[in-house]
């Protein structure tokens, strides 16, 4: 009597077999497939950043002009205080910081005031806003950036944050 070992051991052996190279070859395609999608990745353009608002001390200038309208807290970026000022040239978006650094500085704006705003004008894909360093109204002043252009509403304390600004960096 003979018993057929052949088969029954080529039928156990391939199934492993097939197993096996089945795996190299999904292993072999996600391979190349994360590298196929990373040379897209690094081939395609760069976008600017939504949020690039700079400020470069070298470009600072200093605007004279009446409120046309004031926005405590505007959802255009940047966010915070917006005024919508009437210089000479034409209207112009001036950005402010929190509103909440203005009122603990005892500092408010209204409809129709004269003010003077040291900063610089910013472009990025929302439009064009001037970022106001330091604002002035009627002999009152406040600080609201340092002299690189960090927001001292988010920098520093809400009350005393503006009154050392005006010692360390001094007015224009």
């Amino acid at each position: 009597m003979r018993v057929q070992w052949k088969p029954l051991q080529r039928s156990q052996m391939r199934k492993p077999i097939h197993l096996r190279n089945l795996g190299y070859f999904s292993a072999l395609l996600l391979l190349l497939g994360s590298s196929v999608w990373a040379q897209q990745l690094a081939d395609r353009p760069r976008q600017p950043a939504i949020r690039n608002f700079a400020y470069d001390t070298t470009q600072e200038t200093v605007v004279e002009g009446t409120v046309l309208n004031y926005t405590a807290e505007s959802a255009t970026p940047p966010v915070g205080t917006h005024l919508i000022l009437q210089t000479a040239t034409g209207t112009i978006d001036v950005h402010l910081g929190a509103a909440s650094f203005l009122e603990a500085n005892h500092f408010s704006l209204a409809k129709g005031e004269s003010v003077k705003v040291v900063g610089v004008s910013s472009t990025s894909r929302q439009g064009t806003v001037f970022l106001v360093r330091v604002i002035q109204k009627a002999g009152q002043s406040l600080v609201l950036r340092t002299a690189k252009g960090a927001s001292l509403s988010l920098a520093r304390g809400r009350s005393m944050g503006a009154q050392k600004a005006q010692k360390l960096d001094g007015t224009r």
